[in-house]
């Protein structure tokens, strides 16, 4: 079995991610999400079901993409 042999490679100029469409695709997937988990056992869910599948749909999502520093002070 050939076994492929890793090297690191310094990485010039750097990369940036631009935040702000990766955090609107998190927020889609995540209505998305609690919109389908809302209306998995119902037709038709209370307003209140709704929301709250949404809102931890949306959080999940965010979670997945984003790390927050919860001890760092916020400036």
């Amino acid at each position: 079995m050939h076994q492929m042999m890793r090297t690191k490679r310094s990485v010039r100029g750097g990369m940036k991610v631009r935040a702000y469409p990766v955090l609107c695709r998190a927020i889609e997937e995540g209505v998305m999400y609690g919109w389908r988990r809302a209306h998995k056992h119902t037709e038709t869910p209370d307003e209140e079901t709704v929301k709250d599948h949404i809102m931890t749909g949306v959080l999940n999502e965010v979670c997945e993409y984003f790390n927050f520093d919860d001890d760092e002070e916020t400036r």
